[in-house]
């Protein structure tokens, strides 16, 4: 089985032909060529239809987290 990332989603190919790519996102599946695929990515993030993927969740609690860490203290005087 072979697997790729592309924008944070994974393309899996158990059967090893170049059409049969399949995009598992939350429960719906899509198969078809790495190019077909990677364009209905694009047009979904586009759309902004799409959930967020574990990096962007990563990226964002690592984001609040810096911001947590760097408050402002009250002027004396």
């Amino acid at each position: 089985m072979r697997k790729l990332i592309y924008q944070g989603f994974i393309f899996t190919n158990s059967e090893g032909h170049t059409d049969s790519w399949k995009l598992t996102i939350k429960d719906q599946h899509r198969i078809g060529s790495l190019f077909e695929l990677r364009r209905l990515v694009a047009y979904y993030l586009e759309l902004g239809i799409l959930p967020a993927t574990r990096s962007s969740l990563q990226d964002a609690k690592q984001t609040q987290n810096t911001m947590t860490k760097n408050t402002v203290t009250p002027r004396k005087g």
